[in-house]
């Protein structure tokens, strides 16, 4: 299993040192990180020219910036809709599909989850 990624501070010492003519043994000692890091670093560096790593494969997330202010803005029009409605609207303003469970998950992060109504006791 992978460790954390560097930071970028910490990479930059680690290829100034090695530009310096530090051993890497040694730069790991110093910075308290694993030799194997200052290894893949530098190997980095040698390689791109750069010590930033590249930019990792996966699925992007759902929904985009651009999806959540939609969907902040449907549920600011109509404020207590049920879930299935609010879905539903915003799927057709986006022309996308998304999923209600995914809908809910966005709206419980931004703060906007379910609202119930207050029961009458008499």
């Amino acid at each position: 299993m992978f460790g954390k990624e560097l930071s970028e501070t910490l990479r930059e010492r680690v290829i100034g040192a090695y530009l310096s003519g530090t051993k890497q043994i040694d730069i790991s000692v110093q910075l308290g990180i694993p030799a194997s890091a200052v290894n893949d670093t530098i190997k980095r560096n040698k390689k791109t020219g750069s010590a930033t790593p590249e930019k990792r494969p996966g699925r992007p997330k759902m929904p985009t910036e651009r999806d959540t202010r939609v969907l902040r803005r449907v549920v600011s029009a109509n404020q207590f809709s049920p879930l299935g409605g609010i879905t539903d609207r915003l799927n057709s303003s986006l022309n996308t599909t998304f999923h209600h469970n995914t809908v809910r998950k966005y709206l419980h992060n931004d703060g906007l989850g379910s609202y119930t109504a207050h029961k009458n006791l008499f």
